[in-house]
């Protein structure tokens, strides 16, 4: 639970820090990108806060589940506020998404303990199939665990606890992210494994939606190479897609030092003919899915070396970037 505070906390001074240095550095390529910075800051945007918004993974029409926005109303309980959401407001959701809990469904109360959210529930939210329960409790748990005291989701039904609800998932310890989302697997071996998710877009327009995508892989393998790998070679799902150029490479190892990673990729990952621009929605998938790791807060990326690169809405991708960059300001459609 501490985690989520400290990421909010020390990716403005790791910021400042980077502007600092760079300003101080005797490089030009440098020291125009602090110009560059300085010049971002200064542009009007019109944006909403995600203070005015909820985060709620639901069904796409594709059969995915997606990430979502949601605006709040004058409520003062989110955990209430969302679990009406997902039923007896579920018309609020974007057009082409749903829940999967029963419009029927109560919520009769909850308790939040050391970042445990235990749901008390009426009968009526068994009534879905057992092929169901996987994306109507990662639906939940996704959604309740991007508040910031929320770290894992129990459940009793009328009060009473419960070990199974409609099918075979255990759910009497609670459920956190490690339950995945959109499952696939990517190994036949489920002894020494481990999680990666990936995120994809619905669609590559600007109103594509992202679609989070849990694979289980080797432990032996390297997660942060596998999933910039993964995200250039797209998904084998095609109701989702990657805005990856296919032929774009890694031109040297990822480098981690105190939770940010550099990464340098090949001129394929430009995004305009003129080599001068890469897509937002590409460094989008990159950030959301490289900041699910424990041990990474932010993304800088380079081309070919080059750090005076921007993305299409005049960001620039060398400065570090975290999941906040992203969910603190959602762009007004």
């Amino acid at each position: 639970m501490e985690t989520k505070w400290v990421k909010k906390l020390t990716l403005p001074v790791l910021a400042m820090l980077f502007i600092y240095y760079a300003s101080r550095s005797e490089d030009p390529a440098a020291r125009n990108l602090v110009n560059t910075m300085s010049e971002q800051t200064s542009q009007e945007q019109i944006v909403y806060s995600s203070e005015e918004y909820y985060a709620v993974y639901a069904l796409h029409e594709s059969d995915n589940l997606v990430k979502t926005y949601v605006k709040k109303g004058e409520e003062s309980n989110p955990i209430q506020a969302i679990f009406e959401i997902l039923t007896t407001k579920s018309n609020q959701l974007p057009v082409g998404t749903t829940s999967l809990v029963s419009p029927t469904a109560t919520l009769n109360d909850y308790h939040l303990e050391n970042g445990v959210l235990t749901l008390n529930v009426s009968p009526e939210f068994l009534d879905y199939t057992a092929d169901e329960e996987q994306d109507l409790l990662s639906s939940l748990v996704w959604t309740y665990t991007e508040l910031v005291d929320v770290d894992k989701v129990k459940f009793e039904i009328d009060g009473e606890p419960v070990s199974n609800l409609n099918g075979t998932l255990p759910v009497s310890r609670g459920l956190d992210r490690s339950m995945g989302i959109n499952l696939e697997l990517d190994t036949t071996n489920f002894d020494e494994t481990q999680l990666v998710t990936l995120y994809f877009v619905t669609d590559d327009s600007k109103d594509g939606l992202l679609v989070p995508v849990t694979r289980l892989i080797p432990a032996s393998t390297d997660p942060v190479t596998y999933a910039v790998s993964a995200l250039i070679q797209g998904p084998v799902n095609q109701n989702y897609v990657s805005v990856f150029d296919q032929e774009t490479t890694l031109l040297s190892d990822p480098v981690i030092s105190d939770g940010l990673v550099s990464l340098n990729f090949s001129s394929e990952l430009y995004y305009d003919s003129q080599q001068t621009k890469v897509s937002s929605t590409m460094l989008k998938q990159l950030v959301m899915t490289l900041t699910e790791l424990d041990d990474i807060e932010m993304v800088s990326v380079s081309i070919n070396g080059n750090i005076k690169v921007m993305d299409e809405v005049d960001h620039s991708i060398a400065v570090p970037t975290s999941r906040f960059d992203f969910e603190s300001l959602i762009e007004a459609q």
